[in-house]
């Protein structure tokens, strides 16, 4: 990804997203509570640090205990449904934004690796050189 500013929303528009600079990293996640959240077989994700996201409208969240032992609180539009970050305990002062929020700007998402590995359906293709942890990728 390009060091740029990006601005999107959610697919209704109520929620606008603001990220100037870089993420700290990305990654395809196959945990089941990704798979549950994102309809598939793993979420595409870009971790970004607070300080260069901002995110104005009002955001619903429930939160849950993710296979990492990890509380993750997952963020998303109230009215249209669009999941928009989420947050964990695993790594504060950060927010993980789906890449598909990407999609409306001329940012190119690349993931650096595949967590949860072990949990990833035999039908949901990852290219095989993509790095790939069976449980969390170690900080």
């Amino acid at each position: 990804m390009s060091n740029q500013e990006i601005e999107t929303s959610c697919a209704c528009g109520a929620i606008k997203i603001k990220i100037s600079g870089e993420p700290r990293t990305t990654m395809l996640c196959a945990c089941k509570d990704c798979q549950k959240a994102s309809g598939t077989g793993h979420t595409a994700l870009a971790l970004y640090p607070d300080e260069i996201t901002q995110i104005s409208g009002e955001t619903k969240s429930f939160s849950v205990v993710a296979d990492s032992g990890s509380n993750v609180q997952r963020h998303f539009c109230p009215n249209c449904g669009t999941p928009i970050f989420g947050v964990t305990d695993r790594v504060p002062g950060h927010k993980l934004l789906p890449a598909g929020l990407l999609s409306d700007t001329d940012v190119s998402y690349q993931p650096n690796s595949m967590i949860f590995a072990q949990t990833l359906k035999n039908w949901d293709f990852v290219h095989p050189q993509l790095p790939q942890f069976q449980k969390y990728k170690e900080k």
